[in-house]
C-alpha cells in the first residue's frame, strides 16, 4: 500500500490541478488571478508535507515548523494582488476538502495519524499566511502613509513658497500694496485652502459617502475663474491656457467638488507641459457634460496609464498622485467619470464626466460610541 506521503509526493501537481478547478467552480472573489499566480507555492507544500509525512511519526518535523522557510509559502504575492486574506483562508480549506475527497474516489486508505498530521500542517500553514499577510499588509500601509504624507508635504511646498514670497514683497512695498501682488496672494491662498479642503475630504470619505450640495452653476463661468487661479503659473512657462465653454449652459453639481476636480486636472496639465498649451473644453452630451483637459505636454506610456487609474488608495505606489486622487474621487462621488486619452509625445486629454444633475447626499451618520467596559 502506498503511504500518504508518496501520493502527495506523487500526485501533487493533480492535486495542485484539481484544487485550483475547484477554486474557479466556487466564484472566486479575484477571477482575475492567472492560473500560475494561484498555484504559486502550492506544489511545494504539498511535496513538503508529503516528504515529512515519509518519516517515521516519532521523527516528524513539527507542523508549524514546516512553513519557517520562507520560500515555501508567500502570503506577501496574495497582499501585492490585493486578495483578501478571506480568501486566503478559502483557498486552504478547499485543498483540505478536495484532497480528502480525491482518497475517496481512490478507495485510499489514510492512517489517522498520517491524516491529521495533514490536517494540522494545513491548519499551521493558514495560519502562518495570516500572520504574514498581516505583518506584510501593515508594513505597505505605513509605507503607504509615509508616501502619501510626503505627496502632502510636496503639493502644500509650491503654494506656501508663493504665499511666503509674496508676503515679503508686501512687507517691502511702502504705501498702498500693488494689486497685482495682492491679487497673487489671493490666488495662492485659495489655491491652499481648496488643497486642503480636497485633502479633508479625501481622508475622510469614501467617494460613495462624500457629502453632496448640488448648486445650479454656470460651468463656463466656473472654468474662467479656475483658469484665472492658474493663469500665472501658465503664462510664466510660456504656456498658451485656452478654453472653449458656451457661457449659457447650466447644470447642477457639489460646486467644490467639481473646482477639486478642474482645479486640479488643469493644474496637472500646466505642471507637466513644458510648451505648447493647454486647453479646457465643455461639451454637451445627451447624459452630461464632459470637460476636456487637454495638454502639449510628453504624453503618458499605456503602462503607467494602467496605474493611474488602479483603485484609489492614498499614497498606493505607483497610482494616482494626490492631486488625481483628489480629481478620481470628486467625479465617482457625484455619479461621474475620469478617463485619460494619450500616447508617449502626442500629450494627454483627461476627460471628466458629469451628468446634468446630481443628485444631494448628507454626510454618512456617526458611528455610535464604542460601548466602555462595565458600563
Amino acid at each position: 500500500m502506498v503511504s500518504f506521503g508518496e501520493l502527495l509526493c506523487q500526485y501533487t501537481q493533480e492535486l495542485a490541478q484539481r484544487w485550483y478547478e475547484r477554486w474557479r467552480r466556487e466564484g472566486p472573489a479575484s477571477p482575475e488571478l492567472t492560473e500560475a499566480a494561484l498555484k504559486d507555492h502550492l506544489p511545494v507544500q504539498l511535496r513538503t508535507i508529503g516528504q515529512a509525512l515519509r518519516v517515521a511519526p516519532a521523527s516528524r518535523q513539527s507542523p508549524r515548523e514546516l512553513w519557517r522557510q520562507h520560500e515555501r509559502l508567500d502570503p506577501e504575492q496574495r497582499v501585492i494582488d490585493e486578495v483578501l486574506i478571506e480568501e486566503v483562508v478559502r483557498e486552504y480549506g478547499f485543498l483540505v476538502e478536495e484532497v480528502r475527497a480525491w482518497l475517496q474516489e481512490r478507495g485510499e486508505q489514510v492512517s489517522f495519524d498520517d491524516y491529521s498530521y495533514f490536517y494540522l500542517a494545513i491548519f499551521e500553514l493558514t495560519a502562518e499566511s495570516i500572520r504574514r499577510y498581516s505583518k506584510f499588509r501593515a508594513e505597505q500601509v505605513a509605507r503607504e502613509r509615509s508616501e502619501y504624507v510626503a505627496g502632502i508635504a510636496h503639493q502644500l511646498r509650491t503654494p506656501v513658497s508663493a504665499l511666503h514670497l509674496g508676503v515679503e514683497q508686501l512687507g517691502r512695498t511702502r504705501g498702498e500694496p500693488e494689486a497685482r501682488v495682492v491679487e497673487r496672494l489671493r490666488r495662492t491662498v485659495g489655491r491652499l485652502g481648496r488643497l486642503v479642503d480636497g485633502i479633508l475630504r479625501l481622508e475622510r470619505f469614501k467617494p460613495e459617502e462624500l457629502p453632496l450640495h448640488p448648486e445650479t452653476l454656470a460651468p463656463a463661468q466656473l472654468i474662467e475663474h479656475i483658469v484665472a487661479d492658474y493663469a500665472h503659473d501658465a503664462h510664466a512657462k510660456g504656456l498658451r491656457l485656452e478654453v472653449s465653454a458656451h457661457p449659457a449652459v447650466r447644470m447642477r453639481a457639489d460646486r467644490d467638488l467639481l473646482v477639486d476636480a478642474l482645479g486640479n486636472l488643469i493644474q496637472n496639465a500646466i505642471k507637466y507641459t513644458a510648451r505648447g498649451f493647454v486647453r479646457v473644453t465643455l461639451e454637451e452630451q445627451a447624459d452630461g457634460v464632459r470637460f476636456r483637459v487637454e495638454d502639449s505636454g510628453p504624453g503618458i506610456s499605456p503602462e503607467r496609464q494602467r496605474e493611474l487609474f488602479r483603485p484609489v488608495h492614498p499614497g498606493m505606489p505607483g497610482g494616482v498622485g494626490l492631486g488625481l486622487s483628489i480629481a478620481f474621487r470628486a467625479a465617482l462621488a457625484q455619479g461621474g467619470a475620469l478617463s485619460l486619452e494619450s500616447e508617449p509625445g502626442r500629450g494627454s486629454t483627461f476627460l471628466l464626466s458629469l451628468p446634468w444633475s446630481v443628485p444631494a447626499r448628507e454626510e454618512p451618520p456617526a458611528a455610535p460610541p464604542e460601548p466602555q467596559p462595565g458600563a
